[in-house]
This record gives C-alpha cells, structure tokens and sequence, in this order.
C-alpha cells in the first residue's frame, strides 16, 4: 500500500469520482462519505482534469466509458503529467475483461471495480490506494 501523502495523516483521503451517471455518481459519493472520506464530483473528463489540478485529490476513481473524453484518456492525461503521476487511478467498470479495461491498465490505472458493485467491494479496492478514515478502522 503506497500512501505517500503526508496529508493524510491529518485527515481523510480526498477522493475524485469521475462518473457521468448521476444515479450512480450519488451512489459512489454516498459511500466513500459515509466511510468518512472526502469526495470530489467531475462528470466528465475535462471537469476531471480540472479538479485534478485544483484539488489535488489522493485517490481518483473513474467511469471507462463516457462521452467526449473516456476513462482511459483521463488516466493517460494524469499518470503523463508530473505532478499528478503518482495519483492512483481505479476504474469502476462493466468493462472488466475487455478491451477497454485492457488499454487502461496499458496507460496506468492502478485498479479495477466492477460495475454493479457493493459497498464492500468499492471499500476493500480503495483502501489498496488509500487508507480508511480513522471512523471506518474502528467500526472494522
């Protein structure tokens, strides 16, 4: 587990959700917040970008598949760039198997979550990139 941000040791993991599903957007935001982290919505890629830049999030997570710019060019765009390279980035796919999932591991992604998934399952990937905020470690 590679939590090199010294930030987080004050506080919870700033989180990046690029998802342009709103349901699922909801979704993702009300379980990374109810385990006590800090979220960041971009519904698309070049809002991602942005925030990527101005918040400087510690752990993003991203849709492969959306208009304009896809999941896989976002990750490409952030793993190139210095100052963002060292952020994981996990995609929340359907495309697991395929090729999409195939090209994104091929510029950099750093994991892979499965669409649909649970609460446990979104949870056990994250904390492989990040550590759990001190609320979810004592419950756990």
């Amino acid at each position: 587990m590679g939590y090199s941000r010294l930030a987080m040791a004050d506080g919870a993991a700033k989180i990046l959700v690029i998802e342009d599903a709103h349901d699922l957007m909801r979704l993702m935001v009300r379980i990374l917040e109810s385990a006590g982290f800090t979220v960041i919505q971009a519904y698309g890629g070049e809002d991602a970008l942005r925030k990527v830049r101005t918040h400087h999030p510690d752990l993003v997570l991203t849709d492969l598949a959306m208009p304009l710019m896809s999941g896989v060019e976002v990750i490409e765009r952030i793993k190139r760039t210095p100052e963002s390279a060292s952020i994981p980035c996990v995609a929340v796919t359907a495309f697991m198997w395929d090729q999409i999932a195939s090209a994104a591991g091929r510029v950099g992604c750093d994991g892979f979550v499965g669409k649909p998934f649970t609460s446990a399952t979104l949870l056990a990937e994250v904390a492989k990139h990040v550590p759990l905020p001190t609320k979810m470690r004592a419950a756990g």
